[in-house]
């Protein structure tokens, strides 16, 4: 089914408790093929992008300043971006990025170009988080990485960090981490925000539902791996855990877990937009009339909502399409419009009050 540009959406708030949903194993004949289809993905994947780095290795400008891991995941090797303004005795705010790719793709190289970007835009240190990734570590083994290494990035005196002044921010699955990460105390009072790019909400929703949910400019306008939700369950959710657990569909999250200011992003042809938004939507306590209001976009204390339009999921750090040049043309227009967005809003408010009130 195609749905025109100004289909309204139902906006409807979940209840302040919900019935837990224990996930399953799926069946063995399903099973054998979500495991073929993962790991050739995952052979081609590695094969295809060792060949690029080979071929074309990334510009000496997007390379990371050097890698560093730390005792707690010594397996797991974490990409510094310095930025090249930086006076050696400035402490600087930052930013931990969490690489996309549905908790079992992609790795912290992937988001090189947008992490030397922001870090030279914006003066400050930004740090690629590893972390192990499904089918080998299931729910909450990358929540865990993330915790561990950044409260020991946090703590690293060799770095020259600013801790009134850090950001968690993540891509599609590291968004869904960011916000996962965040709800744990030992981490929730040392990061002052959250920066989430069209990032995985609700894993109680189904692929159809998610579909259904977004609008399409052509039959050819489909999401990649559309039909792959149930595969990507099996990767990351352990049977017997409850889908709708906070930390794992982070749409059930409350306010009170996490840090004070988030910014959601959502883009306009992804069939994870509307589970982005209704969780934005429900964190800043949003009534019916303001969610009507605010379906593209909103500002209300400390929280912030921007669907960007005009384009579909990873417009930011595109892997998995094959773009044309007007496309590529425009995400890059809306991921530098962004970045000055998401930059002046962090300058301005969670960095600026934090260093107010330091």
């Amino acid at each position: 089914m195609f749905i025109c540009e100004n289909q309204n959406i139902a906006q409807q708030r979940i209840p302040d408790t919900v019935a837990p949903l224990i996930y399953t194993k799926p069946q063995i004949t399903s099973r054998f093929s979500y495991f073929l289809k993962l790991w050739s993905l995952k052979i081609v994947e590695r094969a295809g992008f060792a060949i690029i780095r080979t071929l074309k290795p990334a510009p000496k400008g997007i390379r990371p300043s050097f890698l560093k891991t730390y005792p707690c995941r010594p397996h797991l090797r974490n990409r510094v971006f310095i930025p090249q303004s930086r006076k050696p005795w400035q402490q600087l705010p930052v930013y931990l990025d969490l690489h996309g790719g549905g908790h079992a793709l992609c790795d912290a190289q992937f988001d090189d170009e947008f992490c030397a970007t922001l870090a030279n835009k914006l003066n400050i240190l930004v740090i690629s988080i590893e972390y192990s990734r499904a089918p080998r570590s299931r729910f909450p083994g990358p929540t865990n990485d993330v915790v561990a290494i950044s409260q020991a990035i946090i703590e690293d005196g060799d770095l020259p960090i600013d801790k009134s002044r850090i950001v968690l921010g993540g891509f599609n699955a590291g968004g869904n981490l960011a916000l996962s990460a965040a709800q744990f105390p030992e981490l929730k009072d040392k990061i002052c925000s959250l920066v989430c790019w069209y990032p995985v909400t609700d894993f109680a929703l189904s692929a159809s539902a998610k579909q259904s949910s977004r609008p399409y400019r052509n039959k050819q306008d489909l999401d990649d791996f559309k039909d792959w939700a149930p595969l990507w369950k099996w990767a990351y959710i352990p049977p017997g855990r409850d889908i709708r657990d906070p930390l794992l569909s982070v749409r059930y999250a409350k306010a009170e877990n996490l840090p004070r200011w988030i910014y959601m992003i959502g883009a306009q042809y992804d069939m994870l937009a509307d589970e982005a938004r209704e969780t934005i939507f429900d964190i800043a306590r949003l009534d019916g009339q303001e969610r009507k209001q605010g379906l593209d976009g909103f500002v209300k204390g400390t929280y912030r909502w921007k669907l960007v339009k005009n384009v579909r999921h990873a417009f930011a750090n595109n892997v998995t399409n094959s773009r044309s040049k007007e496309t590529e043309a425009i995400d890059r227009m809306r991921t530098e419009q962004m970045l000055n967005s998401v930059g002046e809003w962090l300058l301005k408010d969670p960095w600026g009050t934090s260093r107010s009130d330091s």
